[in-house]
């Protein structure tokens, strides 16, 4: 019988999204690769060039001419565009944090 204790661990696997049972060195890898993903998403995240692509990306988002706007009212697209536009400029922000950061380092 096996106890709460033993049970084998299940690991996410397959493109459903599916659990199956891991065996220990399944499992060991499967941490790896989660830490490797991790530290890699946060010195991705510390770079001055991945904060202004997110900054593009969002003033890419703001409607443009021509664009579907829905049920929208104007108000509401004028709030969109205001948000958009502030989370852009905290995303460049960021950028410059990054670049001081980094000449802190080179120094």
């Amino acid at each position: 019988m096996v106890t709460a204790m033993q049970e084998i661990p299940l690991v996410p696997t397959g493109t459903n999204g599916e659990a199956v049972e891991a065996t220990p060195a399944e499992l060991d890898a499967y941490v790896a690769h989660f830490q490797a993903r991790v530290l890699q998403d946060a010195m991705r995240e510390a770079t001055a060039t991945y904060w202004r692509r997110r900054a593009q990306t969002f003033l890419d988002a703001r409607a443009r001419p021509g664009d579907f706007l829905g049920n929208s009212t104007l108000e509401q697209r004028r709030a969109r565009w205001c948000r958009l536009t502030e989370i852009a400029k905290a995303c460049e922000a960021r950028a410059q944090v990054a670049l001081i950061q980094d000449d802190e380092v080179i120094r």
